[in-house]
């Protein structure tokens, strides 16, 4: 708390003088070293022109003392940066399709989002981002690596990866273009078999799948369900919380909120929909944040089983405190923990059963994002129309003429069952699970 004070002040924010006469002392004191600091370096330092800039200068006094957190989601965002982030969030934006994070200092991709410029080219989480255009990241915050690497539509720029067990530095030169994401992608894998990938937690995400169920389930009858959140960088809280109480029910614990300073925050669900069929969610390094919390809440309340690879790890609150000047702090202000008291940050959630993505060849990977292409512009959207083409052809207001066996093949069509691509073995495996589990269930009723 004391340091958000000291940069309130150096900053020229009022505060309200409600501390002890010792802790003002003690603090101005603190301050004026680094006032008398600004005013060496500005009078004696050997080149003048650096020295004068003291805007430059009070900023690389911010970014220091924020550094010594070693936190790399708490940042400064000068004004034009905190803008500029404003005005993303509003609208479709120019650019890769990258989630970035800084892990162990240096820029990471935690996930490369579906269907953008950057995982069509190859882009995998994990990859460290060294250069772009040429110029290295050392040292550089996710803010001014968003700066760079945005841009207007059909603009192209070179990012340098270093990825695990490859000896030399990948580089991939990839046009922008908008960003617009469907987070929501659902159908029937096979009979009974109901399967939606989450690709991100927006404001509609919760609502969406909601819809996507009711309409599998008004076909045919789901029997268990299979939630893929691998790479889904994450988003909304409340996306998160949504999405889960869609297969807790109602009083389960989805996650706590614990800051410094305020009372824990404990989300509960409240849901009287009645979705218990076996369920198995997918997760891995690319999964982080708001994916982190629905799949914490699924294992702790053991309602389902996570398979895949261990999860990010980004499960901090950050809290965007405007300043006077138009600029902006981004602070971390609280953690998130699972309904077990578990910490997300920095440890991610563990799958019940590890299933790691298979180690494929360049011609693989490429065939595998072809198949992922092509299910997620053709297959998902066909499914969607045959589906809701059934509904309203089929529905009570309907003057239905049809023939039970013209019924039957339309519904068999509109349930058309998804292609899983060749090379997913984690999809596959968990197909396999979950039949396994429901020929079980079925044995045992």
């Amino acid at each position: 708390m004391m340091r958000l004070i000291s940069l309130a002040l150096f900053l020229g924010i009022v505060v309200a003088p409600n501390w002890s006469a010792k802790v003002q002392v003690n603090y101005f004191s603190e301050l004026k070293t680094l006032s008398d600091i600004l005013r060496l370096v500005q009078e004696r330092y050997v080149d003048e022109e650096p020295a004068e800039n003291r805007a430059k200068l009070i900023e690389g006094g911010i970014e220091g003392i924020l550094k010594k957190l070693d936190d790399p989601f708490t940042r400064y965002m000068p004004a034009e940066v905190h803008s500029s982030m404003q005005e993303e969030t509003q609208g479709e934006f120019g650019g890769l399709g990258i989630i970035l994070g800084v892990r162990d200092e240096i820029l990471t991709v935690i996930s490369p989002m579906e269907g953008t410029p950057a995982f069509k080219k190859g882009v995998r989480s994990g990859d460290q981002i060294w250069k772009i255009n040429g110029n290295t990241t050392e040292n550089m915050d996710v803010e001014a690596a968003v700066k760079i690497l945005r841009g207007k539509p059909g603009t192209s720029v070179t990012i340098s990866i270093k990825r695990a067990k490859v000896d030399k530095l990948i580089d991939y030169e990839i046009i922008r273009d908008n960003i617009k994401v469907q987070s929501v992608k659902a159908g029937r894998i096979s009979t009974g078999i109901a399967y939606a990938r989450i690709t991100s937690f927006s404001t509609t995400t919760g609502q969406d799948l909601d819809n996507a169920i009711d309409e599998i389930a008004a076909i045919e009858p789901i029997e268990g369900f299979i939630l893929d959140l691998r790479g889904n960088p994450g988003g909304l809280l409340s996306a998160a919380v949504e999405v889960s109480q869609d297969f807790l029910g109602n009083g389960k614990t989805i996650v706590s909120i614990r800051g410094r300073t305020e009372e824990e925050t404990v989300f509960t669900s409240r849901s009287e929909k009645k979705r218990d069929w076996p369920l198995i969610v997918l997760i891995n390094n690319g999964s982080a944040s708001a994916s982190e919390i629905v799949a914490g809440a699924i294992k702790d309340n053991k309602r389902g089983i996570l398979m895949g690879a261990k999860s990010f790890g980004k499960g901090s609150v950050q809290t965007v405190l405007p300043l006077q000047n138009g600029s902006a702090l981004a602070l971390t202000t609280a953690y998130y923990y699972t309904p077990a008291g578990i910490k997300i940050h920095k440890i991610g959630i563990e799958p019940d059963i590890e299933v790691p993505f298979p180690d494929l060849n360049e011609e693989e990977l490429q065939q595998y994002r072809d198949d992922m292409e092509r299910i997620a512009n053709e297959g998902f959207e066909e499914t969607r129309k045959k589906q809701e083409e059934y509904l309203e052809t089929h529905s009570e207001k309907a003057g239905d003429s049809t023939t039970e066996a013209q019924k039957s093949e339309e519904k068999r069509s509109a349930s058309s069952s998804l292609t899983i691509p060749s090379l997913d073995a984690q999809l596959h495996r968990a197909v396999d699970v979950l039949k396994a589990l429901l020929i079980m269930e079925k044995r045992g009723s």
